[in-house]
């Protein structure tokens, strides 16, 4: 089998032959592909160069998780753009009862001929297997060990648990933070009750498409459409002050003159952090005052916050 020089392979673990320069191999979820994975990515590539081996990682398409802080393809994208040529997958139940040591014949069978983990890497049924087992398996299996440091932010170690848990909570700054990108959701436009249309704040009401529970809010972000980014309000929550108890994601996108051709597209919708907090208003005219004042604050962030490109 042959690795293209240029494009990422994506090979079920079925699937995968003995690779004769022999593999780089990255072993994880990779769920997000935060910060702290792009280390560890790093580190394969810089295992590979040196050795000319192949920079690979072994992953997993589904697995239990509260939510996905990503979609497969984002997934596979983003670690293709960190260098790696071969991802090997599958999902967790196919090997869930594979003892570590069958784990590891399986990989000593396609060439691995090294292994880069993190510090706290668990493997095989029961996650019986260990750093001590893989440094014990060396010579035995003709593999060396790399394990890599954890990614540390203000002290904190940076991994998907605490991501999910500062989407959840609506510290989008800090998720972003350990993310090193933008997070984002996505959704298809649908129709609404044209509440914003009559306050004079046209929205977009997205289906998600990856619904996610984040903390309900007022948030400052931005829209890519039809290649261009736009500075947007982003409603997530109920509508209180018109007794609606539903809970909605809609966008205002500022400056965007045709709101009716949405209809029907997918937008991604790119959050930079919490306005405020959702409240019920006296009146319409409090709200559509408050509503001036989040647009604005959403501009102002935006102007300070779009060197923070989109990845995707």
């Amino acid at each position: 089998m042959k690795t293209s020089l240029t494009k990422m392979q994506t090979v079920h673990f079925s699937q995968v032959k003995k690779y004769k320069k022999g593999l780089s191999l990255g072993i994880g979820k990779f769920d997000g592909v935060h910060i702290g994975h792009y280390t560890i990515l790093k580190a394969i590539s810089q295992e590979a160069e040196k050795n000319s081996f192949v920079p690979a990682v072994f992953t997993f398409r589904n697995f239990p998780v509260e939510f996905m802080l990503c979609k497969w393809e984002e997934k596979i994208a983003l670690i293709e753009k960190a260098g790696i040529k071969l991802c090997i997958w599958c999902d967790l139940p196919e090997i869930s009862m594979m003892t570590a040591e069958e784990f590891l014949e399986m990989l000593s069978a396609i060439n691995v001929k090294k292994i880069v983990v993190g510090q706290n890497f668990h493997f095989g049924a029961g996650r019986k297997g260990n750093i001590s087992l893989l440094k014990n398996n060396e010579d035995i299996k003709n593999f060396q060990l790399v394990v890599v440091a954890p990614k540390r932010i203000n002290g904190e170690i940076v991994n998907s648990t605490r991501i999910r848990a500062f989407i959840k909570n609506g510290e989008i700054e800090k998720a972003n933070d350990f993310l090193g990108r933008l997070f984002f959701l996505e959704g298809q436009v649908v129709q609404g009750k044209k509440i914003g249309s009559l306050l004079g704040f046209p929205t977009a009401n997205l289906a998600l498409l990856n619904p996610i529970p984040i903390s309900d809010g007022i948030y400052a972000g931005m829209v890519r459409y039809s290649n261009r980014i736009y500075p947007a309000v982003v409603h997530i929550g109920p509508s209180p002050t018109f007794n609606e108890k539903e809970k909605k994601f809609e966008v205002f996108i500022i400056d965007f003159k045709k709101p009716l051709e949405l209809y029907g597209q997918t937008l991604k919708v790119f959050l930079f952090n919490k306005i405020r907090d959702i409240k019920k208003f006296d009146t319409e005219k409090n709200l559509k005052q408050q509503i001036a004042c989040d647009v604005q604050q959403a501009k102002e962030i935006f102007l300070t916050k779009k060197v923070l490109k989109p990845t995707l």
